[in-house]
């Protein structure tokens, strides 16, 4: 245990050396976005305590995943995990995540980013509709998921992430430092949620896997409006 907190002391100061100058915009896509709440629950390996895993330090998230981690939960068989998991699910309108991201160049294959299909018909439509995968490659890139690279050379620094899903149309939008880098059709499952954080995948991962995230942000549009089970644009 001792030696994990150190290991985050020193994250943590080479983290602050490597701030990057990138000015944070938001609601790429649009105009006149309403602020939305950000709630979310974690979800961290059985194996570990919550504080083994994540933690949140002066404005920063630190997501960490060992390759010999267990599920999330007791039972389920899904890969280690370290995550986010936003709340509500939204059934209408149009909704847009914004964060920071820094990921460790030499770290590989695992999810940092996810749009997931609500439970009850991710049985119908498959579990996601949208993932962002990390690669050690080209010194730090992130995939749509293991298929077509999106950008490369952002290992160790920090970047901006947005993704807008807009079920009006289906169509979800991703920019990576205010370019956009992918368009896409959603499954059409009509209820979804977000997730980040760190989510390992099984093409080589690294021992250990991480990512550090701050200033999230969430938006609506006042032209689309999010619907989600509990009403309009409010939080369970």
């Amino acid at each position: 245990m001792e030696g994990w907190l150190e290991v985050v002391k020193r994250c943590f100061v080479a983290l602050f050396g490597m701030l990057s100058c990138l000015t944070v915009q938001a609601q790429i896509g649009g105009t006149n976005w309403t602020p939305a709440p950000v709630t979310f629950n974690v979800q961290w390996p059985t194996n570990a305590l919550e504080n083994e895993r994540y933690c949140f330090t002066n404005g920063i998230y630190h997501f960490l995943t060992c390759s010999n981690d267990g599920a999330f939960s007791v039972g389920n068989t899904t890969r280690p995990r370290t995550e986010q998991r936003f709340k509500p699910d939204y059934t209408k309108g149009e909704i847009q995540y914004q964060a920071m991201f820094m990921v460790p160049s030499n770290e590989n294959s695992y999810c940092i980013f996810q749009i997931h299909t609500g439970n009850a018909r991710s049985s119908t439509y498959g579990s996601t509709t949208f993932m962002l995968y990390w690669f050690a490659n080209d010194n730090g890139s992130i995939h749509y998921y293991d298929g077509a690279e999106l950008a490369r050379n952002l290992g160790n620094q920090w970047f901006q992430l947005n993704v807008d899903h807009n079920l009006l149309n289906h169509t979800i939008k991703v920019w990576i430092n205010q370019k956009l880098v992918r368009t896409k059709h959603d499954n059409g499952a009509g209820d979804f949620y977000f997730k980040d954080g760190v989510y390992e995948q099984g093409h080589g991962p690294s021992c250990r896997m991480e990512c550090y995230i701050k200033n999230i942000r969430m938006w609506t549009s006042p032209e689309n409006p999010v619907v989600t089970p509990s009403g309009i644009g409010r939080a369970k």
